[in-house]
């Protein structure tokens, strides 16, 4: 089992980004709540998840280790957001899965700053 020595505030600024999609994922599903497929605009803030997580990565400046991208590569968070297409379930997965994500990187002894 590799340690990460992340940071908990890192994968936080990530979790506050999937945070805000969902709030507007949510707001669109009250109104449609028949639908199972996410539309267009809603399906291109997911997929720009991915620029989020990028950018995260490249702040994480010449260190020997580069923990945020490796917290990336380890949790497959980029396949997971391109798995998640335009399907609304999908996507609750996902955003479930983050949650657990950094709550249990806390658990086990993520570092706070």
């Amino acid at each position: 089992m590799m340690i990460l020595r992340l940071k908990t505030n890192q994968i936080r600024k990530f979790l506050t980004a999937v945070n805000m999609v969902t709030n507007k994922i949510d707001v669109w599903h009250m109104k449609h709540s028949e639908s199972k497929e996410l539309p267009d605009d809603l399906a291109a803030e997911v997929k720009y998840l991915k620029v989020r997580l990028a950018y995260q990565a490249g702040r994480d400046k010449e260190k020997q280790e580069k923990e945020v991208r490796n917290f990336i590569e380890k949790a497959d968070l980029f396949a997971r957001i391109d798995a998640i297409g335009r399907d609304f379930n999908r996507y609750q997965d996902f955003a479930h899965f983050v949650e657990a994500l950094v709550a249990y990187h806390r658990f086990y002894g993520g570092k706070e700053r």
